[in-house]
This record gives C-alpha cells, structure tokens and sequence, in this order.
C-alpha cells in the first residue's frame, strides 16, 4: 500500500459490502459500547439513590463549598490586620528566630501552656523564605491550613467502602462558618480565620476519626500490611499534638479510647468475653494508651528543656463558684461560639442573626447528639455510630473540665463545635439519602443558606474594617522619630513589631490586675515570660533611645471599669483587668526626664539611654521583690 493510499475500513462500507464475520465483529462491538453506556448509567442510579442528592445535586454542594472557601479566603486578606492581637502575634515571631538560629527551639524562647512543636509556624517557615512581608505570609498560612482541614474532612468521610461526600461537604460548609458579635469578631472566627490555632487541633481531631473509620470498616480480607498501616498512622496522628500539649488527652485520645471500648462493647452484643476476643479494639485502645505515656514522658522531657523559663497556667479548680454558675458560663460561651451578638435588638438584622444562630446552636449542639443517641441502634452506618458515641464521651469530658474549672474562654468549648458539626453532617447526609432528589437537593441548599446568611452578615458588619491597618500610623510615626526598641504591655506589644514586619521591636511587659478598678504602675524591666524571647531584653544588644508605649484610656475603659465594679464590686480577689497600660510608669524613672510624645490613642515616653533606664527597672525590681520576700517571711533577716 502506497504513503497516499487511505485504509479499507469496515465502518465506511455499506452494510451489505460486509462479509459475515465482519458484520458480526461489528455487532459486538455496538452491543459492548451499548453495555457499557447502561451499566454507566446504572452506576449512575444506584450512587444518585445511595446519597440521595445524585451527581449533580453532589456537585452543587460541592461549588457552593467552593464559593464560600472563596468568601472565607477574602475574609482572611481582607479582615486579618483589623483583628489581629499579640497572642497571633508569637507564631510569627517564633518562625523568624526558628530561620535565624535553624533551630526548632530557639535559645531563649518562653512559651506558655503550649511548646509550639509541631505548630502553624512550620508552615510559616517556607512561607517566609519567599514573602517578606509577615502578614501577608501569615494570611497564606492560615489558608494553608484550611485547605489542610478540608482535604482531611474528605479523607474522614471517603473511604472506598463507605464513600460519603454529602457529609463532607456539609461538615467542611458548616464549620467554614464565620460568626459575629456587636464588636469585634468573637473567638470562633478568631481562631479559626484570624490566629487560626484550633485550626491544627481540628485537623488532629479529624485526621484521628478518618483513620478510625478506616478500622472500623476492615475485615478479614484485607492486607496485614495494610491494617498495620492504619495502626501506625493513628500512632502518629495521636502522637505529635501530644508532644505540644498534654491538653490533647482531655480533647482527643482518651475520649478516643473510651469511644472505642463503648462501641465494640455495643457492637458486640454488651458482652465483655466476646470484646475481649476481637483484637482490632484491643490493639486500637492499647495503641492509643502507650502513645499517651509516649507523648506524657516526651512532653514532660521537652517542657523541662524548653520551658522551665515559661510561666503559663494550667486549668486549675480554685475559682469554682458554684454549679450553677458554672453551667450558666457554659450555656453562655457555647451561644458566643455561634455569634452571640450582645445588645441586639429582636426586630434587626442583628438581632434575627442572634436568633437564627441560638436556634442552630439549640439544635445541633443539643438536640441533634441527644436524638441520635436515643436512636443509636436503628443507624445502620458503623461508622455514625461511632461518631455518635465518640461526640457524646468527647463532649462531656470537655464540658465536665470547662464546667468543674469555671472557665470563661469559649475557645474551650471548639472542640464540642468541632464534634457537633461532623455529626450534624452524617446524620443529615443520611436524612437526604431516604428523601427523593428534589427534596434532599433543597434540604442542603437549606444548609448553604444559613452559611451564607452567616458570610453575607460578617461581610456587612465588618465593612468598615476591610482592609484596616490600625497601626500604621503609629509604626509610621516611631521610624519618623527613630524609635526602633521600646515596651509595652502585652497587647499592644507583639502586634506592632508584627504588623511593623519587625522594622519597630516593642516588648511586653507584665501586665498587672487592677485592684478596686486601679491598676499600679509597672516598671520596664519587669518583662512578661510568655510568648516571647527573654534575649531580646538584653539591654546591651539595644543601646541608646529607647520607649514606653502607653495607650490612654478612653471612654470605654472607663466605662468597661464602672460597669464591671458596679456588677463585681471592688473585690481584690476578682479584680477588674484591662487591656491598657496606666497613664503613667514608676515616678522614679520619670527622674531621667523621658520626652513625652502622642500619636493617636497612645503616649510615647522616650528614653535616650535604655541602658541607664533598664539599670534603674532592675534596682526598683529587686527592692520590690526584697520587700515582697520579707512580708511574705519575716524571719529571714
């Protein structure tokens, strides 16, 4: 055959030009395409009849997670400055000395009831080798880590033989949710958008539960290798949070392993001998117990290395007022996690998304784990099983230590929001799988629209902050003045030097109660052991001018400060505590004559020599802790 010759091909003769083998080749071949057009289709039914959305209802869902991922990556650029405080302050601060001296722990860095081991600042590292500008590194960070979350909810929720992405998407939709109170952004939009640090105890949280739900649903088939596998990757998971905080245990593995002994207890009939048999519970809870003695001795080793120079608090018992009270804090900062939005009126905006988001929080965290728990025998999902009793064991063991140390911080109750939303998403993936596609489509635009009633609501609220920067005349005036090296107190101190890109070095102070709704004047060289690094107080490595940054009281401290005296009274032992330094420092280091300067809300003391200031802090520091040591024991001369 000639290069310009074309083929003889059977499909452009006609029908009867084919000789019988041809036409039966032919045939076959029409009948396989035909075969696997229908069992595609088939397929198609039989996945749009298991989820009950079907692949397009599936893929709505999913490009409505997408467009709010998009909102909450505006939110992050656009809201980050406006909120950002000096406890985010220290992920960054630590990524640039971790660069600086290579190491993981840098000499002289003191942390507080975390070691920042495996942390967001690792992320942070590589970040900055590229950009240099901090807080726009901090912004991708925390994007990061988001986009970290999400694939580990998919992972949680997709395993071959059990795949469920209704419940992914929902949960990844819910838990992207940012919520608002009259003011400033309240703690879950802080620490999952803004300092982004449950961010990392999420991902833990639901990293563990996707590998176990791969445990779960193994069976005798499956590769040795493959099985111990899971084990050591659950090993890992649980190991590393461990090594950062002891705190893990109340939040993750021990109610794991509690999780898993009530649940194979249940699966197997309530009896003990035939739980006692089955070594894939036995091996799971002995597993997660030597990596909570591993991670409690590695811990203990690493805090006595790198953190007896820190002074941070554990949760303790000693402010217990009551039971009631206590349940009452709880009541209350689980209603501020879904956006508590003081002082609004019923007939607003405000006060219908106060409304909205306390009867969402009724539901999900109260009504929804109580149902399923009532129905746990008639789900027929393993796996919703085991996050129903997970929930329930997790849950109170948090709200049991919140309620018992009469804590205030609804950052402590996330875990509980964390808990609440993947069940929420199982349980209502399973109600749209016995509802016609119609309804279980409608059913989670329902869910898309409360969330986007959420974003549309903070975008609105907040609009005046977009893009705000509120130390940038401030930092633009010290270069002005050439100040470069000062100290403040803890709030108004890290956050400058961040947002300054290092440019302006201000350091925390301690920060003192205030007494009767006073609070004494501090000395400079009484610095804070927290989230800092005590050599950047070496005087000798900061010679010449120097500052204190004072922010002035304004009218709402002064009414903060009735308010809380009026409500608490002048009790010494319940003391009313500001975020503000007072008017002035110790009278006698106004003896070195400081140039007194303003700028907006605050009061700048210039020092020309830091040496001679700091030299005289550390002889007004000592006679006060001489004179504190002698009250407190008289009989050493």
């Amino acid at each position: 055959m000639s290069m310009g010759s074309v083929p003889n091909r059977t499909d452009d003769r006609r029908p009867e030009e084919l000789t019988a083998e041809e036409k039966n080749t032919q045939n076959k071949k029409v009948k396989g395409k035909r075969n696997k057009e229908e069992s595609k289709k088939a397929a198609v039914k039989v996945y749009a009849e298991k989820t009950g959305l079907g692949k397009y209802g599936e893929g709505l869902l999913f490009a409505c997670m997408i467009a709010l991922f998009i909102s909450v990556c505006g939110i992050i650029f656009m809201f980050t400055k406006a909120f950002f405080h000096s406890d985010s302050a220290f992920y960054v601060q630590l990524a640039v000395e971790q660069m600086k001296s290579g190491k993981l722990f840098p000499d002289g860095m003191c942390y507080s009831t975390v070691l920042f081991v495996r942390s967001p600042n690792l992320i942070l590292i590589p970040i900055l080798a590229v950009i240099k500008d901090w807080m726009l590194a901090r912004e991708i960070m925390v994007i990061v880590m988001w986009v970290m979350l999400i694939l580990a909810v998919m992972y949680c929720f997709l395993p071959a033989k059990n795949r469920n992405m209704a419940a992914a998407v929902i949960a990844c939709i819910l838990l992207m949710n940012p919520y608002q109170t009259a003011d400033v952004a309240n703690e879950t939009t802080d620490m999952l958008f803004f300092q982004g640090a449950y961010i990392t105890i999420f991902f833990d949280i639901v990293l563990a539960l996707g590998i176990m739900h791969r445990i779960i649903l193994l069976d005798k088939k499956d590769k040795t290798a493959y099985k111990a596998a899971l084990m050591a990757l659950l090993a890992v998971v649980l190991f590393l949070p461990l090594l950062g905080s002891v705190r893990q245990d109340m939040i993750l593995t021990l109610p794991l392993a509690a999780a898993i002994l009530i649940f194979y207890f249940l699966e197997n009939d309530q009896r003990v001998s035939r739980v006692l048999k089955c070594k894939r519970c036995l091996v799971s809870v002995a597993l997660i117990l030597v990596v909570v003695v591993a991670g409690f001795v590695c811990y203990h080793r690493l805090a006595m290395l790198y953190w007896r120079d820190s002074k941070g608090m554990y949760l303790t018992m000693d402010k217990y007022s009551g039971l009631w009270y206590s349940i009452g804090q709880f009541v209350n900062n689980i209603t501020m996690i879904y956006g508590n939005v003081e002082g609004a009126v019923f007939l607003s905006f405000p006060g219908l998304s106060k409304f909205v988001n306390y009867f969402v929080a009724l539901v999900v965290i109260f009504i929804i784990p109580t149902a399923a728990l009532i129905r746990y025998n008639k789900h027929e999902n393993a796996f919703t099983r085991f996050l129903i009793l997970y929930t329930w064991v997790s849950n109170l063991a948090v709200i049991g230590v919140f309620v018992a140390c009469n804590q205030w911080a609804p950052r402590y109750l996330l875990s509980v929001y964390l808990d609440d939303c993947l069940l929420f998403a199982v349980l209502f993936s399973e109600y749209m799988k016995k509802r016609e596609r119609l309804t279980a489509v409608l059913a989670g635009l329902v869910i898309v629209m409360y969330c986007m009633f959420c974003h549309v609501y903070f975008w609105g609220h907040y609009k005046d902050k977009i893009g705000t920067d509120p130390s940038k005349e401030l930092i633009s005036f010290l270069e002005e003045n050439d100040l470069h090296y000062g100290y403040a107190s803890f709030w108004n101190a890290s956050v400058n030097t961040v947002l300054s890109n290092g440019e302006v070095q201000i350091l925390p102070l301690w920060d003192y109660d205030a007494v009767g709704g006073v609070r004494p004047p501090y000395n400079p060289s009484d610095y804070r052991y927290w989230l800092n690094n005590k050599n950047w107080y070496d005087p000798a490595s900061h010679p010449g001018k120097s500052f204190v940054l004072l922010k002035n009281n304004t009218l709402m401290d002064d009414k903060s400060r009735e308010e809380w005296i009026e409500k608490h009274g002048e009790d010494p032992e319940n003391p009313w505590i500001d975020d503000t330094p007072p008017e002035d420092i110790r009278e006698e280091l106004y003896s070195l004559n400081p140039q007194k300067l303003q700028c907006g809300d605050y009061t700048i003391l210039v020092f020309e020599d830091n040496e001679e200031m700091r030299a005289l802090g550390n002889t007004l520091l000592d006679a006060e802790k001489q004179k504190e040591q002698q009250e407190l024991h008289p009989e050493i001369q």
